[in-house]
This record gives C-alpha cells, structure tokens and sequence, in this order.
C-alpha cells in the first residue's frame, strides 16, 4: 500500500475472490505481463488481461449519445481448457465486467458534464495537467500525455 491507495476508501487488504480462478493467468507468451493495453486513437483499445484478448471501441453516435462495443477474441488452436479460461476471465471486461463496469459510466458521466454549456467547447480535465511518471497507477498521467500528442497531431487548437 502507498499514498495513493492509501486515498481509496474501499481498498481492504483482506478481500479475496470465492473461485480465484477468474483471476488466474496461463502463460502464454514469454515475459511476466498479462496486462497489456495499446490505444489505437482516438477510440480504440486492443488488449490483453491475464489470458482475456479483447478489442474495445468507443462510438459516438452524436452530441448526447456514444456505444462502448467490446469484441473478445482467442486464437483457432486454442485448447478447450484455455478457451474456457478465456471465457471465465472475460468477466472482468465488458460491459457488465467486474473491472471495467465503470468505463461506460465514466465517460456517460464525463459526456454529461460536458453538456452543461452547449453553446461552447468543453475541456475536461483529470487531475491537472502534468504527464510526468508516477511511481503508481493510480493516475491519468498517461491519458493526457495520449491527448496531448493526438492535438498535435490532429493540429488542433490547444488552450494552455
């Protein structure tokens, strides 16, 4: 536990999963990573959590209203144990998924937010600005620095 765990309220060093097998990787690749995540920008994530291969992708269908599609993938020879382990760890994404039910309210909420001044751009901002290195995850330093260079590059227009 550190600083920034130390902040959140609901973190108990005793919680333990009933079927710890949800949360059990099969290494299949070489190295120790099962979580790995690449943004393909602006709306699209390809990762891989524990033995989970999935795709997640962002819609926008409007000012008011966005779809957040999720597509799970394994590979052709896949053994019938590793596509159930698949399966069982895909629980954890999704729309319902026990980590990530709150992407879908987070942006319904940040989209919300935005709409308070409809006549205006809105800019929302998460902790500040800075994109320097944490020595903890718990910090949207990796997402404004992603944003940062995606206005470059867009050539948009960028206040401050």
């Amino acid at each position: 536990m550190n600083e920034a765990t130390l902040e959140l309220a609901n973190f108990r060093k005793d919680l333990k999963l009933n079927d710890p097998r949800l949360i059990e990787p099969a290494r299949e690749f070489p190295g120790d990573a099962t979580v790995v995540m690449q943004t393909i920008f602006p709306n699209v994530i390809v990762q891989q959590q524990s033995n989970t291969l999935a795709m997640r992708q962002m819609v926008t269908r409007g000012p008011h209203a966005f779809d957040l599609n999720w597509t799970f993938f394994g590979f052709k020879d896949d053994t019938p144990e590793l596509r159930q382990r698949r399966i069982r760890q895909a629980n954890l994404m999704g729309p319902a998924g026990l980590v990530s039910v709150d992407d879908s309210e987070v942006l319904a909420l940040s989209q919300e937010g935005a709409q308070v001044f409809p006549d205006t751009d809105a800019v929302l901002e998460m902790g500040g600005r800075s994109t320097a290195d944490t020595d903890h995850m718990v910090t949207e330093a990796g997402v404004r620095a992603f944003y940062k260079h995606y206005i470059e590059v867009m050539g948009f227009s960028h206040a401050g």
